[in-house]
Order: C-alpha cells, then structure tokens, then sequence
C-alpha cells in the first residue's frame, strides 16, 4: 500500500473519532450517532471495517453523514503451475464518505438527494486480481499501477400516496468508478489494457404498505446500466409480520436478470423476541445462488463462475433509553462451481472458503 493512501485512511479515522467526540460534546438535540465494527475473515483473507453514521433531524430536514474506513488483507497465493508469482502478503485500505438528505414539506413528497465518494479497492476480489496482474506484468510495456477511487451522486423523492399507509419511492443514481484493469498480453506490442473507467446510471422504485396492523410489504425494483455491459435488472419483496408482542418475522426474496445469461436468487428469514422492548434476541438465515459471469468456458477469463453461499447470524441488542448496543455474529460459507481449464490461474481466487463475521454496533440519541 502506498503512502498517500496510508494518509487518506489515516485521515479517515481521525474524521471518525473527531466527529463522534465533537457530537458527543454538541449533545445537539435531535442527533443520532452510530459507530459500527466489522470483521469478516477466513484462513487467507481478512476483512476490517469501521463506520461512523451521524444523522441529524428537524422538523424541516435530516442529514446523514457517513464515514467508513475498511483494511483488506490477503494472503496472495498463484496457481501450481505459475512460474512467474509467488506467494505474498497483501493489505489495502480504503476510505469513503457519504451524504444524504431529505428536505420535509408541508405536502406529502419529501425531496432527497446525496452522493458518496471512496478511494481504495471495494473487495478483495479486487486486491487479488490486482496483485495477479501486477506480478505477471509489472515492468511491460502498458502496464500502470492501479488507483481505485469513485463518486456517485443521487436525486429522487418519497411521496406518502396514502398518508399513514403506503409510500412510493424514487430515484435516479449517476455513478463514475475508476477501478483495477486487467491486461492481455500482445506479440510485438504493449499490453492491452482493460476498460479501467467505468460509469453507472440506476433507476431505482419502492412501494412500502401497511398491510394490516401487524404486516408490513416493501416491493423494490431497479435497473442498472454500466459500461460495457448489458442492463442488469433486479426485485426484491418483503414482508415484516409481528406475530405477537414480542415476537417479529422478516422474509425478503430478491433477484437479478442481466443478459446475456446471468441470473441470481436469494432468500432471507430472520425472527426477533424481545423482553420488555429492552433486550432482543434474533437470528437470521440467508441463502444465495447465482450463475456465474463466465460467458465461454473456453477462453480465459478472470470471470466468476456460478456461486452459492449461505449465512446464518445470531443477534443480541440492549435497548435503553437513549444508548443501544448490538452484536452479531455467526458463520458464512461460499461456493463455487469448479473453475474452467482456461482459467486455471484463478482457481485460488474461487475457491470455496469457510467464513467467520462479526459484527459490534453502539448508537447515541442525543
């Protein structure tokens, strides 16, 4: 990792803590403050999060800022047959910040609007394909060091169609990502650089309902266009029934479609009990499967192929009267479909992996 984006992380988190100390002093009226720690890891890759959100409401207005400072580490390891990479450590960090803000009226339509900005790589996906690139490469012709960085911006609104009752929601997002390119290798010429820009334009639509007086729906629908790639199109429903008076359910079912013949499912469940509205107790469990993005098994591909995963979590939260805690832990397991012979060299990237996350978040009401 380099200096300058040693410095931005560090910048991050001093953001953080001054940020929560400056709220906590303030004490201003109307102010939420939530600092949240992630960690995600299994035996060659860790992952690290930190987030501070402060959310400030009016009777006119409410912003939410967002700061996260996030560490990928891997343990880089190439294929058998790999001469030319060997086997190495690797830690990036990444820093973003993010805007959002309603502006109330007296009619039923609240305006929103925000953006976000981050610089560091988003997965470790990312990290590991990078570090491949750069040790078969560093040193040709037409190869450039990564340096991921992007923004989005965002506008829409919500409007309460039925006071009370049901709420239709709208917006359109503009996004720009610089990201880590991959090469191809050319006899005679410079290496062919990979499409390093990418920009993202997203029409997003939700309806929630009050069902009954124990059962509220949420539709979502959107349709995302990047790139160099076809518009990927995805739904999600769900539905939260309080079954007692202290006992919650939350099912959601969502899925993707993006020609020319990717797909993905998932299902969620997760029940809550609390005792007294003061300690709750919860546990969910999410399945996922998708196709895979491997277009033809006979040409190399840095693609992923068709993935499954499944995540169970169990939660404990203390709610008082202005602070809360929660914790959440449990394990997460992905797997892959076997990868093509073409590309062989990723087989350590998509391999299946065993994961453990926790999860420790602390809000304030001042």
């Amino acid at each position: 990792m380099t200096m300058p984006m040693r410095r931005t992380v560090s910048v991050a988190m001093v953001a953080l803590a001054s940020v929560w100390v400056a709220l906590v002093r303030a004490g201003l009226p109307g102010t939420e403050a939530t600092l949240a720690v992630e960690a995600l890891e299994c035996g060659d890759i860790r992952l690290r999060e930190m987030n501070l959100q402060a959310d400030r409401s009016s009777s006119r207005h409410q912003y939410v800022l967002s700061v996260t400072a996030g560490r990928i580490d891997i343990d880089y390891g190439p294929a058998r047959y790999d001469i030319l990479s060997q086997p190495v450590r690797r830690v990036e960090e990444r820093a973003a910040a993010e805007l959002t803000m309603r502006f109330r009226t007296d009619a039923d339509f609240i305006p929103l609007a925000g953006g976000d900005g981050y610089r560091g790589f988003a997965d470790f996906r990312s990290v590991w394909l990078d570090e491949y690139y750069r040790q078969s490469f560093s040193g040709v012709p037409g190869y450039a060091p990564a340096s991921p960085h992007g923004w989005s911006v965002f506008a829409g609104g919500r409007w309460s169609y039925m006071p009370g009752a049901a709420i239709l929601q709208g917006t359109l997002v503009q996004q720009d990502d610089t990201v880590s390119p991959g090469y191809e290798p050319q006899i005679g010429r410079p290496l062919l650089r990979g499409r390093e820009r990418l920009r993202t334009t997203a029409v997003r639509v939700s309806t929630e309902n009050v069902a009954t007086s124990t059962v509220r729906t949420l539709m979502e629908i959107s349709a995302t266009s990047t790139t160099g790639r076809d518009t990927r199109y995805a739904v999600q429903g769900s539905v939260n029934w309080a079954v007692s008076d202290t006992v919650t359910l939350r099912g959601v079912v969502a899925g993707e479609r993006e020609q020319p013949a990717f797909h993905a499912t998932s299902v969620a469940l997760t029940g809550e009990r609390d005792w007294k509205a003061r300690w709750f107790a919860g546990l969910a469990v999410r399945g996922y499967r998708d196709s895979g993005e491997v277009v033809d098994p006979l040409i190399g591909s840095s693609a992923a192929p068709a993935l499954r995963t499944v995540h169970i979590a169990a939660s404990l939260r203390w709610q008082g009267e202005r602070m809360a805690v929660r914790l959440e832990g449990g394990p997460y397991r992905t797997r892959y479909d076997n990868v093509a012979l073409a590309s062989a060299q990723f087989a350590r990237l998509y391999r299946d992996r065993n994961w453990r996350r926790g999860q420790c978040t602390a809000s304030w009401k001042f």
